[in-house]
C-alpha cells in the first residue's frame, strides 16, 4: 500500500516505511496523477484537497496535522467514501502560550497589569479553554462566549478580545467574518483584538478600517485572510504580526504527528503501529528558553512575501514564561 505525505511534515519522515510504501511530495505536486495508487494522504493546510486532487484515485484516508479542516472538502470525502481526520487539540497549549505572550505585550504597551484587565474569549473549546487557564493565572477578569450560539453584547465589555473558533462558512452557526464591521463597532473604544484562530473568522477590511480610525487600541494577528497571499498594507497597522505560527511549537507538531500515527494505525488495522509514539524531547537548559513573540514579529516583517517558507521552517521549542 502506498501513502503520500506532504514532505514538509518532517516529524513523520521514516515512520510508515516498515508498513507502507511512502512518497514524499511538495504540496504543490500532490495531484490526481501522483495520488493514483495512494491509499492514504497526509497533509497540512497549505492548499485545498478535494475532487481536483482525489477524484478517480485510490485514496481512502486523508489526514491533516492541523486542528482545522477547511482545506479538506469534507463533503466530497463523505460522498466518495474517503475517511478524513484532523489533529484536533494537538496545538492547543502552543496557541495558548502564544496568546499569553501576546497578552503580556499588550500589558506593556498600555501600561496596565493584566490583573487590571478583562479578557473576552470567543470560542471556549480545546484552545479557548487553555487560553482561559493562562488568563486565570494572570488574574484577569474573564468574559466567555462560545459563538455563534450565544454571541452577545457581554463580550464587548472586555478590554481585550481573543478569537478561538473554527472557520465555518455554512451550517447553522457560521463563523466566516464573525468579526465584521458590526462586531468592531460594538467593541468599546481602545479594545485590543487577538486572532490566532483562522484568518477569515475576521474580516480583514473591517479590521483595517477600525485600526485606521483608531477605534481599536491595537491588534495582534497570527492568521490572515487569503494566506499566504496576505494584504501587506495591513502590517503597519498591526502591533504584532506573525505568519500562522502560534500552534507551531515543536511539542504541538509531535502531538499532531502522534495523532495521525494513531489514526493510520486504527484505519488500516496495523497492529505494529499501535505502540509507535514520537517522544517530546525536553531541552537541556530549559531555563534559557523564553519565547519572544516580538522576535517572531520582526522575523516576519523582514520577509512577509515568504509567508509559507517562514511557517514551514518554524519550530519554536521553548514556552512562554511571564
Amino acid at each position: 500500500m502506498l501513502i503520500t505525505l506532504d514532505k514538509s511534515i518532517k516529524e513523520l519522515h521514516g515512520i510508515f516505511e516498515p508498513y507502507f510504501s511512502v512518497q514524499y511530495l511538495d504540496s504543490n505536486n500532490i495531484s490526481k496523477e501522483s495520488l493514483k495508487d495512494s491509499v492514504a494522504l497526509i497533509v497540512r493546510s497549505t492548499r485545498k484537497y478535494g475532487a481536483e486532487t482525489m477524484l478517480g484515485t485510490n485514496v481512502k484516508f486523508i489526514g491533516t496535522v492541523t486542528s482545522g479542516f477547511e482545506h479538506i472538502d469534507t463533503k466530497f470525502c463523505e460522498k466518495n467514501g474517503i475517511f478524513w481526520t484532523t489533529a484536533h487539540g494537538s496545538n492547543a497549549k502552543s496557541v495558548a502560550e502564544y496568546v499569553a505572550a501576546a497578552l503580556a505585550e499588550i500589558s506593556k504597551k498600555i501600561n496596565h497589569s493584566l490583573n487590571e484587565l478583562s479578557l473576552g474569549i470567543v470560542g471556549v473549546g480545546a484552545v479557548g479553554s487553555k487560553v482561559k487557564e493562562e488568563a486565570e493565572n494572570f488574574g484577569m477578569r474573564l468574559l466567555l462566549c462560545d459563538p455563534p450560539k450565544n454571541l452577545n453584547d457581554n463580550i464587548f465589555d472586555a478590554d481585550i478580545i481573543t478569537l478561538h473558533t473554527p472557520l465555518e462558512k455554512d451550517g447553522e452557526y457560521p463563523t466566516y467574518h464573525l468579526a465584521n464591521e458590526d462586531f468592531f463597532k460594538k467593541m468599546k473604544k481602545g479594545t485590543w483584538l487577538i486572532n490566532a484562530a483562522r484568518g477569515a473568522v475576521c474580516c480583514s477590511e473591517a479590521l483595517k478600517q477600525s485600526l485606521q480610525c483608531k477605534h481599536l487600541g491595537g491588534a495582534i494577528i497570527d492568521v490572515w485572510e487569503n494566506e499566504p497571499n496576505i494584504d501587506e498594507s495591513m502590517l503597519p497597522l498591526i502591533e504584532i504580526a506573525t505568519p500562522h505560527i502560534a500552534g507551531h511549537s515543536a511539542a504541538a507538531k509531535i502531538n499532531a504527528a502522534n495523532l495521525l500515527i494513531k489514526s493510520i494505525c486504527e484505519f488500516f488495522n496495523i497492529e505494529e503501529l499501535k505502540n509507535k509514539s514520537l517522544p517530546i524531547l525536553l531541552p537541556q537548559n530549559p531555563s534559557k528558553g523564553i519565547y519572544s513573540i516580538r522576535k517572531d514579529d520582526l522575523d516576519f516583517r523582514k520577509e512577509p512575501k515568504n509567508f509559507t517558507e517562514i511557517r514551514n521552517r518554524y519550530n519554536r521549542f521553548y514556552i512562554f514564561t511571564s
